[in-house]
Parts: structure tokens; C-alpha cells; sequence
């Protein structure tokens, strides 16, 4: 059965010390779940391999629709042309258009293999405007109607987290938690110390920080050195 958000959101609580709701709103816990989302999808995204058809004379397409897009990581473009022009073998990527390679890592294998045998031919270029959304082929295709391969990488929703990386993604939510609670910490000290008491709150501001710094540090060590896909 999948995770779901509120799921998440209750491990969080109890990995917490079962934290009450006027401890930590539970708009506090959906941000520090969504955060670890997007960290963890920098990591590990789902890559998707899709294609446009040019448009003869014109370099930018908006790419807007594709649901949570982060970047463009590559694109088989030759520089003028599609990807058609070459062996109609290839005919067979159409099955691959839009696929999560998340989830078939086989098919990813296979066809970017085959594609490896091609590369020489792949002399054109690109841009992604993050902002915009908008990819650049450089240069212009000169014809309209070609296929041109690309693969995205798309954030994660809690339910395309796989099962057994739900407690990395809950390592970065807890770092962003305590930095909460940290910053509530120092607020709370800083109000009592206005009226001169002397009140113990257990954990200092400082100790909750530290403790922030080092969840996010374990979640980090989870991957490996070049697994950063997203920057």
C-alpha cells in the first residue's frame, strides 16, 4: 500500500517525539515533508523519455505542460534535423514516449545502449530555462516534423517515492523540522528573557540546529558522490 502525505506527515510527528499540533502546525509538517520531496527529487528523480516535432525555423518550445518538470538532462538532436533521419530501428523509441524510466529501468538500459551507437551524429545542442520552462535546440531545425528524443527529470510526489527510500526522504523532513522548532526556540527564549527569567525549555535553539545539520548530512551520505542530478 502506498504512502500517503498525511502518512508521512504522522511519521514525521512521531519520529519527533510525537510533536502536538501547537508544537508544529501541520502546515509546519507539509512544508518540511514537501521540502524533502524536492531535495530527495534532485537526487533521484523520475527521468522521462519523451520527443516534440519541430517546428522548421523555430529553436524554443514550451515544455510547460509536462507536470512537475525540474530540467531537461538530455536531448538527441542532431542540429538541423530530427531523429527520425537515422535507422528506422529506432522507430521502436515511440514506445518509450512519456514512460516513467523510474519505474522501467530495463527499457532505460536498452535504448540508451542503442542510441550510445549514434552519439557521433548527436552535433546539436541545447538550452532549459528553468523559469520559463522553455527548451532551446541550437541550432534552429531546419525542417518541421522531425522527432526529437529528450529525457526530464519530474519531482516525486509521496506516492512515486519508493517504499524503501520513505525513511531517507523522512531524514531531510526531520532536519527541517528541528530548524522549525529551533527557530521557535530561539523566539521563545528571547520573549522570556525580555521579562528576566530564568526558564529551562530542555533543548536550546543552538542543539536543535546542530541536530538539523546533521539529519541533512545523513540524508546526503545516502547517495552517492555523482548521484546529484538536478543542481
Amino acid at each position: 500500500m502506498a504512502v500517503t502525505e498525511n502518512d508521512l506527515k504522522e511519521k514525521l510527528r512521531r519520529s519527533l517525539g510525537n510533536l502536538t499540533l501547537t508544537q508544529m502546525a501541520d502546515d509546519q509538517a507539509d512544508d518540511a515533508v514537501q521540502d524533502a520531496i524536492k531535495e530527495y527529487s534532485k537526487y533521484r528523480p523520475i527521468l522521462v523519455f519523451d520527443s516534440l516535432a519541430t517546428i522548421g525555423e523555430v529553436a524554443t518550445y514550451d515544455l510547460s505542460v509536462k507536470e512537475r518538470i525540474i530540467k531537461v538532462k538530455e536531448v538527441f538532436y542532431s542540429g538541423g534535423s530530427g531523429f527520425d533521419e537515422f535507422s528506422s530501428d529506432y522507430s521502436q523509441l515511440g514506445r518509450l514516449e512519456g514512460l516513467s524510466l523510474f519505474e522501467n529501468p530495463s527499457l532505460w538500459t536498452q535504448y540508451i545502449q542503442r542510441l550510445e551507437q549514434y552519439k557521433s551524429k548527436f552535433v546539436g545542442d541545447f538550452e532549459y530555462d528553468r523559469s520559463t520552462k522553455v527548451l532551446r535546440l541550437i541550432p534552429s531545425p531546419s525542417e518541421s516534423g522531425k522527432k526529437v528524443y529528450y529525457v526530464w527529470l519530474q519531482r516525486h510526489v509521496v506516492t512515486t517515492i519508493p517504499e524503501d527510500d520513505i525513511e531517507i526522504v523522512l531524514l531531510w523532513a526531520k532536519g527541517e523540522a528541528k530548524e522549525m522548532l529551533a527557530s521557535k526556540k530561539s523566539y521563545e527564549i528571547r520573549s522570556v528573557s525580555g521579562y528576566g527569567e530564568s526558564v529551562s525549555f530542555g533543548a536550546t535553539s543552538d542543539s536543535l540546529m546542530k541536530e538539523a545539520q546533521d539529519l541533512k548530512a545523513r540524508f546526503e551520505g545516502k547517495f552517492g558522490k555523482f548521484e546529484f542530478l538536478a543542481g
